[in-house]
């Protein structure tokens, strides 16, 4: 028997739920309130140095968000609704809560802030492109819109990896754009990394960039089904994968480069050889995250499943408190929303335990409220 088939099988022999998705999700749901609020409550030049760079630039960089748009590609390949007009339903789902969060979090908290204070310059300033600033939930809906017309159209694995890396290449050369028209840069920054002048426009995960990880993940998902043992897989592809980007973490984050560099922008217009070193550390991460896994006990397995599955909800909901508490209620009261790094460190662990209570609320009594009686209908 050859490497190869000690490994893969023929046939779809890994079908059940695979720990290391749902822990990269939990992970996910643990980071992502403090990062937030990091970004939020720290001054910008404090963000290049300590505490608040590692939770800005390492675990808010290649740790979090590019593990879970690789785990969401992957999940795609064994959630129940998997036919392409399925993927895309979501897709446009997604988009469009992405647009409704926008209104929750920005919108609506700014004229709040505005009517109580009348300070244009703090809370109506940048209200339009905050209300059609794409976050990360709009990326995710138009990557799933696009892997849902690759099935379609009955792409290989092959050439959806080409056209995810075509698209990387040419959304690192076009970094940069300026249009030097407002409505023009707010739609063109969702496609490629817009840098206007003033500093204005909310062009965060562009499409042409971060295309690459969903994609890849999708791709890994279909192998993943065939893995008859994960246990060598992963030992020789997390390692491998770790004493690549190891290095290259070290380099990039010793002299400030690529992703690790300073300014937002450096993230979120990804160049190809940091969104390459991301699906590594996906890779690496996931390894991780399965040895993790066999050592869970049976109800801990069913917390990181729970947490999983309370995820979009929970991302939702958290942000709503982190632009009500820090945007909203310390500007109106103090004047500004910068705050001592143990105070953020407590906010965030506060905000992320309300958040999951109330997405588990959610997800397993209303939701399904409202599922029970569609069904009766």
């Amino acid at each position: 028997m050859n490497f190869k088939d000690r490994i893969f099988s023929e046939k779809e022999v890994n079908t059940g739920r695979q720990v290391e998705m749902d822990i990269a999700k939990v992970v996910f749901v643990l980071f992502v309130a403090v990062v937030h609020c990091t970004i939020d409550c720290v001054p910008e030049e404090a963000l290049s140095n300590g505490l608040p760079y590692f939770f800005d630039s390492v675990i808010g960089g290649p740790m979090i968000a590019p593990g879970l748009m690789f785990s969401m590609g992957a999940c795609l390949v064994y959630g129940r609704k998997k036919e392409w007009n399925d993927i895309v339903r979501r897709g446009v789902q997604i988009l469009l809560l992405g647009f409704l969060l926008n209104l929750c979090r920005y919108t609506i908290p700014d004229l709040i802030g505005y009517t109580i204070s009348g300070d244009r310059e703090m809370f109506l300033s940048s209200i339009l492109y905050q209300t059609f600033n794409n976050d990360i939930f709009q990326f995710a809906g138009l990557a799933l819109i696009t892997i849902g017309i690759f099935v379609r159209l009955g792409l290989s694995d092959a050439g959806m990896l080409v056209i995810a890396f075509l698209c990387s290449i040419a959304g690192t050369l076009l970094n940069g754009i300026d249009t030097g028209n407002a409505a023009t840069n707010i739609i063109l920054g969702y496609f490629i990394g817009i840098e206007d002048q003033a500093g204005q426009v909310m062009s965060y995960f562009v499409y042409l960039n971060w295309l690459i990880m969903p994609v890849s993940g999708y791709v890994f998902g279909k192998r993943l089904l065939r893995m008859k043992d994960k246990v060598l897989f992963y030992r020789i592809a997390s390692i491998s994968c770790f004493l690549a980007t190891l290095p290259y973490f070290l380099i990039k984050i010793g002299n400030r480069q690529g992703m690790f560099g300073e300014g937002e922008l450096c993230y979120y217009h990804i160049g190809t050889p940091d969104v390459l070193s991301c699906i590594t550390t996906a890779v690496t991460m996931f390894g991780i995250y399965y040895f993790i896994g066999r050592h869970l006990s049976e109800k801990a397995t069913k917390l990181v499943f729970r947490i999983g599955t309370d995820m979009t909800a929970f991302y939702f909901i958290h942000w709503i408190f982190v632009a009500l508490i820090v945007q909203l209620f310390l500007n109106l009261v103090r004047g500004t929303q910068l705050l001592p790094m143990p105070w953020i460190l407590f906010l965030a662990v506060v905000i992320t335990a309300v958040s999951l209570i109330l997405a588990d609320i959610w997800k397993q009594k209303i939701r399904k409220g409202f599922q029970k009686g569609k069904d009766r209908t």
